[in-house]
């Protein structure tokens, strides 16, 4: 059996193999969070990794990403995502809230907008402290009001969410810093900063290792059943062969040694072999 030279090779079979692998690792696959950006793409996957989720990165258009998990691990991937409180949270900018509008604002508005666009500034500086996974920031000033007998000093809270082996008591002095000299009215004693740990995030060891199988990356534990996979049809197509080849052999073994006990009456070419065959001659 001779193999046919126009059917297969190295491109066809590089592409057979990394269909198989796709099948076999990839599985069926969800997007658990889309319209990311890289940095926070990043920022799920090593929270998913960690936590043991076999998750994994794709470019939509160039600009945004999506984070892909398993359906089996959807549910789990949530929570892990939820206790780590990703992906972060985006905040507003003074630029944002003070963008150019149509309609004329009233005094009320520009001083709610102002305090809201300092919090929300507040807000993302704190959340970028190690440690920190939510911040958010309160700020109450009192409204100037001339006739008043006395005037209300301004106060803000702080709440943040930080991860759990991090000792973030340490850093609440300079916290109560950093807000009093970013809004005018504020001391050390109208901040409070209230601390919250989060839930621990499970860290699984068990990190997938690669390997390479005819160009393609594949994990090592599914390395012998790709090669099962692939070396199963070849084996049977052998096998064949050499079944085949076996009966041949036999076959015109009996016609040389035997030559009156060959299981066909005619010859290849239709004609009858009887006159090859002593006991036909003396039965004739």
């Amino acid at each position: 059996m001779r193999p046919d030279p126009h059917r297969g090779g190295p491109g066809s079979l590089r592409l057979l193999i990394a269909l198989i692998a796709l099948l076999l690792l990839g599985g069926c696959r969800q997007a658990i969070y889309t319209n990311l950006t890289e940095a926070e793409a990043n920022d799920v996957l090593l929270t998913l990794i960690r936590g043991g989720i076999d998750a994994d990165k794709r470019a939509v258009d160039g600009k945004t990403f999506e984070v892909r998990v398993p359906e089996a691990s959807m549910a789990n991937a949530i929570e892990l995502l939820k206790a780590d409180s990703q992906p972060a949270r985006h905040y507003a900018s003074l630029g944002d809230v003070f963008a150019e509008r149509g309609l004329i604002s009233s005094p009320t508005e520009e001083r709610a907008r102002y305090i809201y666009a300092i919090q929300q500034e507040l807000s993302n500086t704190l959340a970028q402290i190690d440690g920190v996974l939510v911040a958010r920031v309160h700020i109450v000033m009192p409204s100037s009001d001339p006739f008043a007998a006395s005037v209300k000093p301004a106060s803000a809270s702080v709440l943040l969410k930080h991860r759990a082996d991090v000792n973030m008591q340490i850093l609440v002095p300079a916290v109560k810093d950093l807000v009093v000299r970013s809004v005018e009215g504020l001391t050390a004693d109208t901040v409070s900063v209230s601390l919250f740990p989060a839930r621990p995030v499970p860290i699984r060891n068990n990190t997938v290792a690669l390997t390479q199988f005819f160009g393609v990356p594949v994990a090592v534990e599914a390395q012998r059943r790709l090669w099962i996979l692939l070396g199963a049809p070849w084996v049977l197509v052998a096998a064949l062969v050499v079944l085949l080849l076996h009966a041949a052999r036999v076959r015109e073994t009996l016609r040389q040694v035997v030559p009156g006990q060959v299981p066909s009456s005619r010859d290849d070419d239709g004609t009858s072999d009887l006159s090859l065959r002593p006991d036909a001659r003396h039965a004739l």
